[in-house]
């Protein structure tokens, strides 16, 4: 019986299942023990965390004893288990959903208006960041281009310059620290 043609489990009954006879054990081991690993390659098709498929897989195995009694011999133990097994991922995930945090209508307010505050103020320091970059000399300018705006690599842009990668290096590293406290007076100078 392939895996997609799992039939839906029988109606609830209102006798108790039976439970696993005297010589289900070794059967249940043996049978359980042979579809272990491509029920468990189910399980994990279905839960996107190893460890999570590795929980659930024990449940589904005790999930499985309990309820071993109501497999029918002869019939193909994978696609049951595979039933049971889907349930029990079912039920998992719906437990997960209930216990999800949820934030509060404050709390989401304030991370709103934070953040709001934040991308306004991420325009205006660019702007200030162009600013600066205009102010500098047209060699730093086009350093500062070749290197950032990915035209060439460093190693290229030394050979071309004669200069070399380490002073080009050096040179992109005081440049930086030249526009973040150029910015940063802007912003500064910007508040007050």
């Amino acid at each position: 019986m392939p895996l997609d043609s799992i039939p839906p489990p029988p109606p609830p009954s209102s006798s108790p299942p039976p439970s696993p006879g005297p010589g289900d054990d070794e059967l249940f081991v043996s049978l359980l023990a042979g579809e272990h690993s491509r029920l468990l390659g189910y399980i994990r098709t279905l839960v996107p965390h190893r460890q999570d498929a590795e929980d659930l897989f024990q449940k589904v195995s005790v999930v499985l004893w309990q309820k071993f009694g109501e497999f029918e011999r002869g019939t193909n133990f994978l696609a049951w288990a595979c039933r049971i097994a889907f349930l029990t991922v079912c039920n998992h995930r719906r437990s997960l959903y209930r216990k999800r945090l949820t934030f509060s209508q404050e709390l989401l307010d304030t991370l709103s208006r934070e953040r709001i505050g934040h991308l306004e103020g991420q325009g205006t320091r660019l702007d200030f960041l162009v600013d600066c970059l205009e102010r500098l000399p047209p060699d730093d300018q086009s350093l500062l281009l070749q290197t950032y705006a990915g035209e060439a690599p460093i190693q290229e842009i030394a050979s071309r310059t004669g200069k070399a990668v380490q002073t080009l290096y050096n040179r992109l590293a005081l440049l930086r620290r030249d526009l973040m406290n150029c910015v940063q007076r802007k912003v500064l100078f910007h508040q007050t």
